[in-house]
């Protein structure tokens, strides 16, 4: 099993999203999660991260939560640390947003121009075609609420969904069809092969990292940046995803 305290990886996937419009089809999204600034996550290792999804200049970038962990000190290092991303960014909350300051990292966020979904949807055009993008709230915190995150959603077409938890999938797949991205599990963190996913299961997490086909829908979990307990990780990469979008 190989440790990796540098990373993160790069990993590019063409990814077939039912229901996309055909006019989004080959729209790259650069997905991020749990970047965990604070003391166990070197700056270095985000800014690396960033640099990558610079490079490859996608036309949407999404965050899926866990942006900070343990003090509310580093909220403001997190505002400076991501700032100048070039494209449109969305993002969702995670469990140690909250436990840490919640309305603090959403403002941060807001502050760098990047929009905040907290149980709402939001239609972006790309490529001169609607694209749909709904965030639901962290439901390790109890804030989820899917029902609102999708009132009012265009009913077909292109659509996008962020959510903390990868066991809100289940949920969501229940609204239509569409392309589900999460984090939250930092894939196991330390994976151990037939183990660590053995263990999540009969803990309730049976989405651990990379596809899952839920109901009609395609769910990816990105085992993100950074770490909230221990600094090392072991057959679990850091990873930046960047996905291009196919028409199924």
């Amino acid at each position: 099993m190989r440790i990796r305290r540098q990373g993160p990886k790069v990993l590019h996937h063409e990814v077939p999203v039912p229901g996309l419009d055909p006019a989004h089809d080959g729209v790259r999204v650069a997905h991020l999660t749990d970047l965990h600034v604070g003391m166990l996550t070197p700056t270095r290792k985000i800014l690396a991260a960033l640099t990558a999804v610079e490079i490859a200049k996608p036309d949407l970038v999404v965050m899926t939560g866990d942006f900070v962990c343990y003090s509310p000190r580093f909220v403001d290092k997190l505002r400076e640390v991501v700032r100048g991303i070039r494209a449109p960014v969305v993002n969702v909350l995670g469990n140690h947003d909250y436990w840490t300051d919640g309305d603090g990292v959403r403002l941060a966020l807001e502050r760098n121009g990047y929009a905040v979904l907290r149980n709402q949807n939001t239609t972006l055009t790309l490529r001169n075609a609607p694209f749909s993008i709904v965030g639901i709230d962290d439901a390790i915190t109890r804030h989820s609420d899917v029902e609102k995150a999708y009132a009012g959603v265009r009913p077909q077409g292109s659509r996008l969904t962020l959510t903390h938890a990868p066991s809100m999938a289940d949920r969501a797949a229940l609204y239509g069809r569409g392309l589900i991205l999460a984090g939250h599990t930092h894939g196991g963190h330390v994976n151990i092969p037939k183990i660590t996913a053995g263990i999540a299961a009969r803990m309730g997490s049976r989405y651990l990292a990379g596809f899952y086909g839920v109901g009609g829908s395609l769910l990816y979990v990105n085992r993100g940046i950074g770490s909230s307990s221990v600094p090392i990780r072991a057959g679990a990469p850091a990873e930046v995803a960047i996905l291009t979008l196919r028409a199924t």
